[in-house]
């Protein structure tokens, strides 16, 4: 069975059906996301210290920037995921219909049957590639809408982490620090070193104000640098180098250990370049 992976963007923010074959690293995304597990090898993640195991019942929801993982249960082949990562501006006039700020209060989203038939349909509109884009947002618009409902039903969220002018200026200088210099290799004690902070307060401060550890930011900076410039269609070898990378044979084992799929496969995938944006922190 060939690796299957397939992107579709719209003002959602981005569908990814990924067939994993081994398993991700611990990680993070600048944006919120959904993930629905469709088949396959039976497969757990740790989202911050809590567990979920995927199933036919259950979805896995992380915020911005929580770090989260994926382990295989089982040998017994690929499993098939049906991931959204949502769009801020799109996620903010959700918020707003439901009258009060989104985060997931639980990483596991209760999955009912028509919320599953609904994955089933998206998948077949993204696949089917002369759908119109417009029927596939429609589609996803509504699965989306119906998740974050059933996630959230009945429940008080406190308002997520501020990422405006509230952002305390060493952060904002150290991820500055991280994205001038993305393409060089440096230790998470030396960011803090050009800040002026500690180790522990560095760590304390993106806990608080990011829900992040550094390490997991900082690969974020440069597996999405790394998405961005593969999508615009570089070739991976000057990619590779130009991120610090010693061998593209490197790269390419760090960009599958963050994403789950290679670099050619990815660039394959995209028909729109993405965003040139890294992190979703403001600059």
């Amino acid at each position: 069975m060939a690796e299957a992976y397939a992107l579709h963007t719209g003002a959602f923010g981005t569908a990814i059906v990924l067939e994993l074959r081994a398993n991700l690293v611990a990680h993070a995304h600048s944006e919120t996301q959904i993930a629905f597990w469709l088949g396959g090898a039976r497969a757990r993640a740790l989202v911050g210290a809590t567990v979920v195991d995927y199933s036919e019942n259950v979805a896995l929801g992380a915020n911005a920037f929580e770090s989260h993982d994926m382990v295989l249960l089982d040998d017994s082949g690929p499993c098939l995921f049906l991931a959204f990562m949502l769009s801020k501006p799109w996620l903010d006039a959700r918020s707003q219909a439901l009258g009060r700020n989104f985060r997931f209060p639980s990483p596991r989203i209760p999955i009912h049957p028509a919320l599953r038939q609904a994955c089933w349909r998206v998948l077949d509109l993204i696949l089917a590639l002369d759908t119109p884009r417009d029927a596939v947002d429609e589609e996803v618009g509504r699965l989306l809408e119906a998740a974050i409902q059933a996630s959230t039903e009945q429940v008080e969220v406190p308002p997520p982490a501020a990422f405006g002018p509230t952002l305390d200026h060493r952060l904002r200088k150290a991820i500055a620090h991280m994205r001038e210099h993305v393409a060089e290799k440096t230790t998470v004690d030396d960011i803090a070193a050009q800040v002026g902070l500690s180790r522990a307060h560095f760590f304390a401060l993106f806990r608080d104000q990011l829900n992040a550890t550094p390490q997991v930011f900082w690969s974020a900076v440069r597996v999405e640098e790394a998405m961005r410039r593969v999508s615009e269609g570089l070739p991976l070898t000057d990619v590779a180098l130009d991120l610090g990378f010693s061998a593209p044979g490197n790269f390419s084992r760090f960009f599958k250990e963050h994403t789950g799929v290679s670099p050619s496969i990815f660039r394959r995938a995209v028909r729109d370049p993405l965003p040139n944006t890294v992190t979703g922190v403001p600059r």
